[in-house]
C-alpha cells in the first residue's frame, strides 16, 4: 500500500504515521544501528494506533492493517492471531481487545524468551571474565553485552511506561472498546464508566509482567557491573604487587650497582687471564654493542606497541562480532523459537540458514554464527536442541500453541 492509500483506508492523519514510526524504504537502509519502535498504544475516534515490541498495527471495527509483513516474526504472529479468531474462542471480548491481548501476549512472551536467551550469554562471559581475571580482554567483551541489555530495558521500560500511561487514564481505556463506542453512538448513548475496569484488567496483568522483566534485567546488568569492580579491584591490586616488585627490584639494583662500580674501578687493574689475549676486547665490546642494540630494539618494539596493537585489532573485532550478534536478538528469539517448536535438532549450518532468513537485510557472518551457536551448544555435540536452551524459553501462550 501506498502511504496515501494508507490515510484513506486506515482513517488516520498524516501525523500519526509519526506514532507508528513510518518511514521511508531509504531512511531505513540508511540506519546503520538496528530499527527500534517506540512504545505507543493510542486511540483514536474508531481506530487505534499501536506500536508495541515489534508489532506495529493499526486497528479498526472490522480490519487491522499489521505492518512490517515482510518479516518472519511478524508473519508467524499473523498466523498465531488468525488461528485464535478462526477458533471463535474470544470469551465474549470484542475483537479489537482480543487482538490487543495477543499482541501483549506475544510482546511479554517474546521479551521472557529474549531474557532466557541473554541468561547463557551472560553466564559464558562472565566464566570467560573470570577465568581472564587479570586481563582486561574479558571486561572489553562486557561493554557491548551490557550495551545490549541496556537497550533491551530501555525497550521494556518503555512498554511499561506505555501500560503505565493507558493506566493512569480511564477515558482512554475506555476508547480501546471500539465496538462498544460504536454501539453507544449509534443509539446516542455513552458507554458505562465502568466499563474500563475490563481493559485496566487486561493491561494490569501485562504491566506486571514487563515489570518482572524489567527487574531480572536490571539484575543481569547488576552482575556484569559487579563483575568489573571486581575485576577492577583485582587489576588494582595486581598492580599493587608489580609496584612494590619494581620498588624492590629497584633497591636489589642499588646495592648491585654499588659493588660493580667498585668493582670497575679495579677492573683494569686486576688479573682475569684475557689480558694477553689479542681478540679478547674485540669481542668484549661486540658483545656488548651488540647486547645494547638488542635491549633498544625490545624497547623500541615495547614503545612502539606493535603487539599491543595486535592484539587490540583482534579485541576490537571481537567486540564488533559480539555487537553485531546481540544487535538484533529478535532473530536470535525467532530462530530458537522455530527450533524448539518443530522439535528440530539444528547443526551449524542449518542455524546459520535460519539466522539469514531472519535476518534478511543484514549479512550473517561466519564468526557471528560461532559465537552464538557456540553459546548455546551446551552439550558440545554439534547440535542445538531443546535440551540446550532454557526451559523457560519454550514457554508460551496455551491459547497460541
Amino acid at each position: 500500500m501506498t502511504t496515501t492509500q494508507l490515510l484513506k483506508q486506515a482513517s488516520i492523519l498524516p501525523r500519526d504515521l509519526f506514532t507508528l514510526n513510518i518511514t521511508s524504504r531509504q531512511e531505513r537502509r540508511m540506519k546503520m544501528r538496528p530499527e527500534r519502535y517506540v512504545s505507543a498504544i493510542v486511540p483514536k475516534e474508531s481506530v487505534v494506533l499501536l506500536s508495541f515490541g515489534s508489532i506495529r498495527a493499526v486497528v479498526g471495527l472490522d480490519h487491522v492493517f499489521l505492518f512490517d509483513a515482510h518479516k518472519p516474526m511478524v508473519q508467524t504472529f499473523a498466523r498465531e492471531v488468525a488461528a485464535v479468531f478462526r477458533s471463535g474462542n474470544l470469551h465474549g471480548d470484542p475483537p479489537e481487545l482480543v487482538f490487543l491481548e495477543q499482541v501483549l501476549n506475544s510482546t511479554v512472551d517474546s521479551f521472557n524468551r529474549r531474557l532466557r536467551l541473554y541468561e547463557p550469554i551472560v553466564d559464558s562471559f562472565l566464566d570467560k571474565v573470570s577465568n581472564e581475571i587479570y586481563s582486561d580482554t574479558g571486561v572489553h567483551q562486557l561493554v557491548p553485552l551490557k550495551d545490549s541489555l541496556q537497550s533491551f530495558e530501555i525497550q521494556v521500560k518503555q512498554s511499561i511506561d506505555c501500560l503505565t500511561g493507558l493506566l493512569n487514564q480511564d477515558d482512554e481505556m475506555l476508547d480501546l472498546l471500539l465496538t462498544e463506542q460504536e454501539e453507544a453512538r449509534f443509539q446516542g448513548l455513552t458507554v458505562e464508566h465502568t466499563r474500563h475496569e475490563h481493559v485496566e484488567l487486561l493491561l494490569g496483568v501485562y504491566a506486571r509482567e514487563l515489570d518482572n522483566i524489567s527487574a531480572e534485567i536490571s539484575y543481569a546488568l547488576g552482575r556484569l557491573q559487579s563483575k568489573q569492580e571486581f575485576v577492577a579491584l583485582s587489576l588494582a591490586g595486581y598492580r599493587n604487587r608489580m609496584i612494590r616488585m619494581n620498588v624492590h627490584i629497584g633497591i636489589a639494583g642499588l646495592t648491585f650497582g654499588f659493588g660493580t662500580t667498585v668493582a670497575g674501578f679495579f677492573g683494569m687493574n686486576l688479573m682475569n687471564g684475557l689480558e694477553t689475549s689479542p681478540i679478547a676486547f674485540d669481542y668484549v665490546v661486540l658483545s656488548a654493542v651488540g647486547g645494547g642494540g638488542l635491549i633498544a630494539v625490545g624497547a623500541l618494539n615495547y614503545l612502539s606497541g606493535s603487539a599491543m596493537q595486535k592484539r587490540a585489532s583482534k579485541r576490537l573485532e571481537e567486540i564488533e562480532t559480539l555487537t553485531n550478534a546481540l544487535s538484533d536478538l529478535g532473530a536470535i528469539d525467532y530462530s530458537i523459537k522455530t527450533t524448539l517448536r518443530q522439535g528440530l535438532s539444528v547443526d551449524r549450518q542449518t542455524f546459520r540458514k535460519m539466522l539469514e532468513k531472519a535476518r534478511p537485510n543484514r549479512e550473517v557472518t561466519e564468526a557471528e554464527v560461532d559465537l552464538i551457536f557456540n553459546v548455546f551448544d551446551r552439550a558440545e555435540d554439534g547440535h542445538i536442541d531443546e535440551h540446550d536452551v532454557p526451559s523457560n524459553t519454550n514457554a508460551l501462550p496455551s491459547n497460541l500453541n
